[in-house]
């Protein structure tokens, strides 16, 4: 790494785009075609039905991340792309978690979703479902301490981000 370089770090990119069909797969082309790869992307209809937001990190220095926004504003039907800092927004993930349970560990599993004020979703004799919101950082230490109960099935969302 030269002096002037900046490490590699994740970016958030919240992008405020026309609801039009196909508008994702032009932004998804975007990154392909530049090699760009996204680590993850929320995409929801806003408040406004005419409009979409989506929430896309990317992983690179400064350098990546301002061609990725130049490349995102060149989009007919991008109205805005912001890149957001932690200072300046709430970034949260979402987790369902399935995880393997006995009379034997019941008591426990429940004790871990306490601690993280997870809700749980359903328990059957063979397992029990899990819900969190939090940082990734949150999620995955959730994740870590139900790895020695046998993990059966896990869903994560990529990050949701506002502007504060």
């Amino acid at each position: 790494m030269s002096y002037h370089e900046s490490p590699e770090r994740d970016y958030v990119l919240s992008v405020l785009a026309q609801n039009n069909a196909g508008v994702l797969l032009r932004i998804a082309g975007l990154f392909s075609r530049r090699c760009y790869n996204i680590k993850s992307i929320v995409a929801a209809q806003t408040e406004d039905a005419a409009y979409s937001q989506m929430i896309i990190v990317v992983q690179g220095d400064d350098r990546i991340v301002r061609q990725v926004d130049k490349q995102l504003s060149k989009l007919a039907e991008i109205e805005q792309v912001t890149v957001l800092s932690d200072q300046d927004a709430v970034v949260r993930e979402h987790l369902l978690l399935k995880v393997k349970r006995t009379d034997k560990t019941s008591d426990q599993l429940m004790a871990i979703a306490n601690v993280f004020h997870a809700s749980i979703l359903n328990v059957t004799p063979e397992n029990l479902m899990v819900e969190l919101t939090g940082s990734a950082q949150t999620l995955n230490s959730f994740i870590e301490c139900y790895k020695p109960y046998t993990i059966e099935k896990i869903l994560r969302t990529g990050a949701m981000a506002m502007e504060k």
